[in-house]
């Protein structure tokens, strides 16, 4: 029996299943999906960003997010932590760009946490909205008011109280209202292809504009738009992971989890766009065959708040009113919306506690410290949506150098130790890391294929290289707003802020880095061997092997294994 120090596990595989998918299926996909599809879609149609999207969810999204399950279930620590036991204490701020990623999306996050609580309260308070101006109104009133600084700081609370129960609350938590969330989110989407003319909605969705390949933006957004729907890059499967036991298939939730998410953010938009549709053409009287009224329907969908953040909020509800007890509906929907996005925040927030704890800190003040920080840091973005809109822009492209840092660490992972030349050597860490943390520690899993190290040694970089510098071009191309302007998606306002804090981490590195331990060159594996849940097996030391003062690697596992038989 492992001893007390043995982190906590879920209790089985479905409160796992659920809680992963809880984790990343939310506000990115009901909130945030349907306005990026509207904002990228062209005159004629929408195919072209889905296909992109689609195309980044395999070549990017899934690569990335078996590191993130791997190294979390591995080193049992957070992102920072595991650069330092992987790669040395001198890779630390790389891991810490995952970390700072996260807490920027977490910070504005709550915001909108706390727009879904909102409705949640006004849907029971008062009437559903008539007709969409009525509901658009409802939306500019609210973001415009000092409500979202109010429900922010509760979101934070409830996500507060929740973590400080641990993962045994959050997993029953997710257990409950996953399930009830993806039943209303189905039936609304059911309920929405009954519509009279629904079907065009969805026409315009699936109808290809492929002049639309040759923009810039539409790739840089389905890249982004894809990492932060998946959580890819964000490390949240990191935390999650560690309190995944070695039969826990990371291969299998890394692929399979991805796809279920991304199939909930397609009917989101498909409801989305057939519920505009049924109300333009029906209601209004609007010919979506007519050029000229298809332009009126597409600058409707674009046209809901800054930056299209209101189109959900704003459809939603107009879909409900038109449905039998619909307010009734709309009830239980927001208020699964906000239990999906708490077990989102959830893991935001526990990447930055456990970073914390990884340096020594208590929970008791690492909770409040955590705590305090996104409300002050979130602050702005509930005083003022066009600030909100500038950190989504920021921290939602910030993904991809995240991601980016993951993939780091597994080239580098072992790449020194490589024998040979050419394509081999550079192929060691990817084909180290996953024999030694994948394939020979997973028990019961798919094995990682030789694919999945080509991607994230050749294909992945050029991908990320390629969209970062396609989308530099752009933005310096645009003279409205200028690119030296500091606007809400300008290149400036987005280079500036993610240049602070690179310095914030390197100061860091420099000045604290040494002072910090972490954790030790040996750590504990824990492991659930059986069927019933018990933590068994015991303990076992895992040395790491520092090659000089830059960079360690874990001994394989055929060397020694990470348990000690009972």
């Amino acid at each position: 029996m492992a001893g007390d120090d043995a982190p906590p596990m879920f209790s089985n595989t479905i409160a796992l299943c659920l809680s992963c998918l809880g984790c990343v299926v939310g506000t990115g996909n009901i909130w945030r999906f349907p306005r990026i599809v509207a904002n990228n879609a062209g005159d004629t149609g929408g195919l072209v960003f889905l296909l992109v999207w689609f195309m980044f969810l395999m070549l990017w999204s899934i690569p990335v997010i078996l590191i993130e399950y791997s190294i979390g279930r591995f080193t049992r620590r957070g992102p920072v932590e595991s650069f330092g036991l992987l790669l040395g204490k001198g890779y630390r701020w790389v891991g810490g760009w995952v970390f700072m990623v996260n807490l920027g999306i977490c910070c504005y996050y709550s915001v909108v946490l706390g727009w879904c609580l909102y409705y949640f309260i006004h849907v029971i308070a008062f009437p559903l909205p008539e007709d969409v101006k009525t509901a658009t109104d409802i939306f500019l009133n609210m973001s415009g008011s000092y409500y979202p600084v109010l429900t922010h700081c509760c979101s934070v609370l409830f996500v507060s109280l929740i973590i400080l129960k641990s993962v045994s609350t959050f997993e029953k938590v997710n257990m409950i209202f996953v399930p009830i969330l993806l039943a209303i989110v189905f039936g609304s989407f059911v309920y929405a292809m009954t519509l009279e003319d629904a079907v065009e909605g969805i026409k315009y969705l699936m109808r290809p504009e492929w002049s639309q390949f040759g923009k810039a933006r539409l790739w840089v957004d389905a890249i982004s738009q894809n990492a932060w729907d998946t959580g890819a890059g964000a490390g949240l499967f990191i935390v999650y992971s560690i309190y995944m036991p070695r039969k826990s298939g990371v291969v299998k939730f890394g692929c399979l989890i991805p796809l279920t998410n991304n199939v909930v953010s397609l009917i989101s938009a498909m409801t989305t766009m057939a519920t505009v549709f049924h109300v333009k053409v029906h209601r209004d009287g609007l010919n979506p065959k007519n050029a000229t009224h298809l332009k009126e329907i597409v600058a409707i969908l674009s046209s809901n708040g800054e930056a299209n953040t209101g189109l959900t909020f704003v459809w939603i509800p107009t879909l409900y009113n038109l449905l039998p007890n619909g307010r009734v509906l709309a009830v239980f929907f927001f208020l699964c919306l906000v239990f999906a996005g708490l077990s989102s925040m959830v893991a935001q927030m526990e990447l930055v506690i456990r970073t914390l704890e990884d340096f020594g800190a208590k929970r008791k003040y690492a909770l409040p410290g955590t705590a305090l920080t996104v409300m002050l840091l979130g602050l702005p973005s509930a005083l003022n949506i066009n600030v909100l809109v500038n950190q989504d822009f920021v921290w939602g492209f910030g993904l991809i150098l995240s991601g980016m840092s993951l993939i780091f660490l597994v080239f580098w992972y072992g790449t020194h130790s490589g024998k040979g030349n050419g394509c081999l050597n550079i192929m060691a860490g990817a084909n180290r890391f996953r024999r030694e943390i994948v394939n020979e520690y997973g028990v019961g899993d798919w094995s990682l294929p030789l694919l999945w190290a080509i991607l994230v040694t050749f294909i992945n970089p050029l991908e990320a290289v390629g969209m970062i510098g396609w989308w530099v071009y752009d933005q310096a191309s645009q003279t409205d707003p200028p690119w030296w302007s500091y606007e809400s998606e300008t290149l400036f306002a987005a280079v500036s802020q993610w240049f602070f804090w690179s310095l914030v981490l390197i100061s860091l590195q420099l000045f604290c880095g040494n002072r910090f331990e972490g954790g030790s060159s040996s750590y504990r594996q824990f492991d659930l061997d059986d069927d019933s849940g018990d933590v068994m097996g015991g303990t076992a030391e895992v040395t790491l092997i520092r090659s000089g003062s830059s960079h360690g690697m874990v001994t394989s596992m055929t060397e020694k294994s990470p348990l000690v038989e009972s």
